[in-house]
């Protein structure tokens, strides 16, 4: 059963909400599920139940503007950017999970974009990490027409949509929840920059791009048009001293996708026996 919580972020205090999973007796870890852009907690919470299953406590929560994050009315005005994703948020769920379980060793499972912000927590304190899906979005690392679709979305969609909208409009795309316009805005900025996410991170020291040195395990899926194999590969090296070991999923009969994976159970063994493998007991 998911726990629903609210939870402070870092810095500003913005009120999260989050969903908790817990294991019968003592978790073995504690396991932070950073999602996708635009993707609820609650997609989440069925690989959430498994982790408890396996003995982690599981953490799922909604960026600002996000879920049940958003504010109320319309998000015209509403002040977020993406790095408050990664510094704020994901960097409040760190902090609340060390405090309620403070002798216990932390994971990160990032899916998409949760994977490119593990990087920008300044001391990602986890143990292990497991990277479902991600890759960059600068529009130079994808290849043929998917380099021309990241390119007309960078440089004219998005600018398009925020000026009209003053959001990026996921819902009528079916994509997910609408974009707080500041989030877009800076995805945008950074697809057009070969650093993609590390031009936030280099002016400041490289922040968890070039301090987390733990294990990492990368899962890439064959037949995902949204993070290819160039922009999965632009993604982990930006990751300098991670312990990185890639694996590749492939369909099979029935597709996985982007966002397959989360729906597949079938899939989640292996992955999760090996990041719950490399926490400290």
């Amino acid at each position: 059963m998911v726990e629903p919580l609210r939870i402070p972020a870092r810095g500003d205090g913005y009120a999260l909400s989050a969903g908790l999973v817990l294991p019968r007796g003592q978790p073995r870890a504690a396991a932070l599920i950073a999602g996708a852009m635009a993707v609820r907690a609650t997609f989440y919470a069925p690989f959430a139940r498994y982790l408890a299953e396996q003995g982690a406590a599981a953490l799922t929560i909604d960026y600002r503007g996000i879920g049940g994050s958003r504010p109320q009315g319309s998000l015209r005005g509403f002040h977020a950017t993406f790095h408050d994703w990664g510094e704020r948020d994901l960097g409040g769920a760190l902090d609340w999970l060390q405090h309620r379980f403070p002798s216990v060793p932390l994971v990160w499972v990032g899916h998409s974009a949760g994977a490119q912000l593990m990087g920008l927590v300044p001391e990602p304190r986890v143990e292990a990490a497991l990277f479902v899906a991600s890759g960059t979005a600068y529009w130079k690392s994808y290849r043929g027409l998917g380099r021309a679709v990241m390119a007309s979305l960078w440089y004219a969609m998005v600018p398009v949509a925020l000026a009209v909208a003053g959001r990026l409009p996921m819902r009528l795309l079916r994509q997910g929840d609408d974009v707080p316009a500041g989030v877009a805005r800076e995805w945008s900025r950074w697809g057009r920059d070969p650093r993609y996410i590390y031009s936030h991170a280099e002016p400041r020291g490289g922040l968890g791009y070039t301090r987390y040195d733990g294990p990492l395990l990368a899962l890439s899926i064959a037949d995902d048009t949204y993070a290819p194999p160039t922009a999965f590969a632009h993604l982990l090296s930006l990751y300098t001293r991670a312990r990185k070991e890639e694996r590749v999923l492939r369909p099979g009969a029935q597709p996985i996708g982007h966002f397959g994976f989360f729906r597949r159970s079938d899939l989640w063994e292996e992955p999760v026996r090996w990041l719950l493998a490399h926490v400290s007991s």
